[in-house]
């Protein structure tokens, strides 16, 4: 039998957790089938708590894996996390659309990336750069988007 579950990983008293697939069989931190994700229960700043590859874990899901329960509350968590994201998306995108019609001008959220583009490739051929030929072409590459 196939189980979606917490393999530990990390230093002493900082716990990190890979989401894994793996036989029922295999030892917790041993031999698993797939990485679908992680789980940082001690994340601070920007740090990113936890990342589920939902797709795979449905395809898993639907041929019979089970979850144990701690990764069961954590795909839930993470289908929320991204049903809230889809919503804020829908907000700007709500938003922008809204500005456009008040401007009166069908481009106006082009012309704000065109701008910014703009003004990135100003920054940057402000910036002296290194002598290296890697950093001259992207510097090159820039001022020309």
């Amino acid at each position: 039998m196939v189980t979606i579950r917490l393999a530990r990983h990390g230093a002493r008293k900082n716990p990190f957790y890979h989401i894994t697939v793996a036989d029922r069989a295999a030892k917790r931190d041993g031999r698993f089938i797939e990485r679908v994700g992680f789980f940082n229960p001690l994340a601070r700043g920007r740090e990113e708590p936890l990342r589920v590859d939902l797709p795979r874990v449905d395809y898993w899901l639907s041929v019979g894996a089970q979850p144990s329960d701690r990764v069961q509350s954590l795909i839930k968590q993470a289908r929320q996390q991204a049903q809230s994201a889809l919503s804020a998306a829908a907000v700007v995108t709500d938003a922008v659309a809204g500005e456009a019609v008040e401007a009166g001008a069908g481009d106006v959220a082009a012309g704000a990336v065109e701008a910014d583009a703009d003004a990135a490739a100003e920054e940057a051929a402000a910036v002296p750069a290194e002598d290296d030929e890697a950093s001259q072409e992207a510097a090159a590459a820039e001022a020309d988007a």
